[in-house]
């Protein structure tokens, strides 16, 4: 039976108490490492330092699509044999959509040993019923769906919380792991962070079964100190280790001590 709890006494100075979290295997609390530039080598690299606190990986930008198919499947068990998921973000899955090539789409990620897929709408448009079929479709191929809510662009977060909240309901309800929320217009490129749809979200939803993107400094500053250590988060792979301090009440200035330190 794994822990349910981790304070990193098998660390060094493992005598020095800080405030513990949720232990891997976890299913909230979770850091989705994004993955735009990393060789297998760096990958290690990557998980020799910091494995422990990377959940998923998520193959981002359009990456997978020029990398060789020996080269994607290296990583991908690279993830496997440190104890990390991988699926393949929405920038492929939507040029598939497009160029009506799903189902070779699907297989092609089984067959490189993808644990899920994300399904998106950020760059195109689809009716709220035909992006519930494609979810409900990947899940029966055995895959981990997560929906991302929200299009590339500042003004989409104007749209009603209620249809945004739909959408949410409808993936969620279709068979979606996890929904990911889109950062840009809340929480990436603008000057303030924006708060009201953030809130809205949470108010909502069961908060543990969102992502949230948050790709810079003052954006996870802002999730954990309004949603606590636990919330998730999609980031970027050299932002792993700060993730983990900040979790932990440990680095940024307003969170040291603000987690309790014992759990039972």
């Amino acid at each position: 039976m794994s822990k349910q709890w981790d304070s990193l006494e098998d660390k060094a100075f493992g005598f020095v108490k800080i405030p513990p979290r949720t232990a891997k295997p976890r299913e909230h609390g979770l850091t989705v490492m994004a993955d735009k530039r990393l060789g297998p080598r760096m990958m290690e690299d990557v998980f020799e330092l910091a494995g422990d606190y990377v959940d998923w990986v998520k193959f981002g930008i359009s990456a997978p699509r020029i990398h060789s198919r020996e080269t994607l499947k290296k990583k991908i068990d690279i993830c496997h044999a440190n104890d990390v998921k991988a699926f393949i973000a929405g920038d492929v899955f939507e040029m598939a959509i497009m160029q009506g090539v799903f189902e070779r789409f699907l297989d092609e990620a089984k067959d490189l040993g993808a644990d899920g897929i994300e399904v998106a709408t950020a760059q195109i448009w689809m009716d709220m019923r035909e992006k519930v079929l494609l979810v409900e479709k990947a899940a029966k191929a055995g895959l981990k769906v997560f929906g991302e809510v929200g299009k590339k662009g500042l003004g989409w977060w104007s749209v009603p919380p209620s249809y945004i909240s739909k959408e949410i309901n409808a993936l969620k309800e279709a068979g979606a792991y996890k929904l990911i929320i889109q950062g840009e217009g809340v929480l990436e490129g603008v000057d303030e962070i924006n708060e009201k749809p953030l809130f809205e979200i949470a108010a909502r939803h069961d908060i543990r079964d969102i992502i949230f993107q948050a790709k810079n400094g003052d954006a996870q500053t802002w999730m954990i100190q309004n949603f606590g250590p636990e919330v998730n988060m999609d980031v970027e792979s050299e932002q792993v280790v700060v993730v983990e301090l900040c979790r932990r009440g440990i680095r940024k200035r307003g969170l040291f001590n603000l987690m309790a330190s014992v759990k039972e």
